[in-house]
């Protein structure tokens, strides 16, 4: 079973309606793991530098019609507006934010800005929305409504290369982290239509390429395929069936920063324009999530909604049950106490339909000896196993 889909059926993570298309409803387990990868992006963040914003879900059409992207990607722009009562038709005031670049703009023009505060990393889980034809929605792959780990980097043209660099370092370590040891990099260069001069694209092109090439990281140049405002870094990973996806990205932007008068105070007391990097590196989490899912079929234990399933084999060892599951949570482990009415052969065959990792078995001789007898998933055999130990070893592995 490799379509995501059909894995968050099994999983009850999450499912698709009729009512939103390209749009999804998550159950309790899938908020759940949403959640584990949002709480680690957090965490790799804050230690790379970047400060978490949260920014309006709607901007005004003036704002984006001044960023360019009105004009660029009207059909892919959700509107709101107003209700003009004699023409009986709405008036397109605001949009429904594709991206958060101008709202990040905002934030950085909201006070003066001096040299000695660059560079300014703002990160924020930006939900976003996109007109995608009907035609090419597809599950988690490709959706109207995401959230991206929206990143704007303003700094100065000096700290360009350190800026990548930290980037590719950052790839490098959240995607090893999630069981992906190789992934490919594209430069995408200036497309036909764009904004600024050709001696702006030349940095901007040069220093992505300069990054790449101090990192020893191979790269494929694709000419034309840059965004509008300034060439780009895609990473990408492949499927199991050879499809390629592409997760992350950094933009070098001079040009933004000019249309929105940004500046800064340099070291010798004059207004400077910064420079833009757009930056995300799982992109879409919703798409993370699905790739995740085909990719290892079963989620790893730090991931997984539910790592330890404790089972009961009857009444009389429910006490103990109840005690390991209460136990292991204090822990931080994410624990489910498996009490339904069943025979233990069928509660085990249904916890390892959904995917659970640990299934810990106790009947009234491990509540006897402190014991549970552990199954792990694609293993065969069990492991009779002191509770401390359990607890011991789950320590090494729940947390990443």
């Amino acid at each position: 079973m490799y379509d995501h889909r059909e894995i968050a059926r099994a999983m009850d993570l999450f499912h698709f309606e009729e009512h939103s298309p390209g749009m999804i409803f998550w159950h309790p387990m899938g908020w759940r793991l949403y959640r584990v990868i949002e709480d680690y992006m957090r965490g790799v963040y804050e230690s790379y530098g970047f400060l978490e914003v949260r920014s309006p879900i709607a901007l005004s059409r003036a704002l984006w019609e001044k960023s360019g992207h009105w004009e660029k990607f009207r059909e892919g722009i959700f509107v709101v507006g107003s209700l003009d009562k004699d023409k009986e038709d709405l008036t397109p005031d605001y949009a429904l934010k594709p991206m958060s670049c101008p709202a990040h703009v905002g934030i950085y023009k909201s006070a003066r800005r001096s040299y000695r505060e660059m560079p300014i990393r703002l990160m924020e889980f930006g939900m976003v929305h996109r007109n995608e034809p009907s035609g090419t929605l597809s599950g988690c792959m490709r959706l109207r409504q995401f959230v991206q780990d929206d990143v704007h980097i303003f700094c100065q043209e000096a700290d360009i290369q350190n800026e990548i660099r930290n980037f590719l370092n950052m790839v490098s370590e959240v995607y090893k982290a999630f069981g992906y040891e190789k992934f490919s990099i594209k430069i995408s260069l200036r497309p036909e239509k764009r904004l600024g001069s050709d001696a702006l694209w030349d940095k901007a092109e040069g220093a992505l390429r300069d990054a790449c090439e101090a990192l020893k990281y191979a790269y494929e140049l694709l000419p034309g395929e840059g965004a509008f405002y300034g060439p780009k870094i895609e990473v990408s990973l492949e499927d199991h069936l050879g499809r390629s996806w592409q997760c992350g990205t950094i933009q070098v932007d001079f040009n933004l920063p000019q249309i929105f008068d940004l500046a800064f105070v340099n070291s010798e007391g004059i207004f400077e324009q910064p420079v833009m990097l757009h930056q995300a590196v799982l992109g879409s989490i919703e798409r993370w999530i699905g790739i995740l899912l085909e990719s290892h079929g079963a989620l790893p234990l730090w991931l997984a909604p539910v790592q330890v399933a404790v089972a009961p084999i009857s009444d009389k060892s429910a006490q103990w049950a109840l005690y390991v599951a209460s136990k292991l949570r204090r822990n931080g482990v994410r624990v489910e106490l498996a009490k339904r009415d069943a025979t233990i052969s069928k509660k085990i065959r249904e916890l390892f339909e959904r995917k659970i990792p640990l299934i810990a078995v106790v009947g009234e001789q491990e509540a006897a000896k402190g014991t549970v007898n552990l199954r792990r998933l694609g293993v065969s055999g069990q492991q009779e196993i002191e509770l401390l130990d359990l607890e011991q070893e789950l320590r090494n592995l729940v947390s990443h």
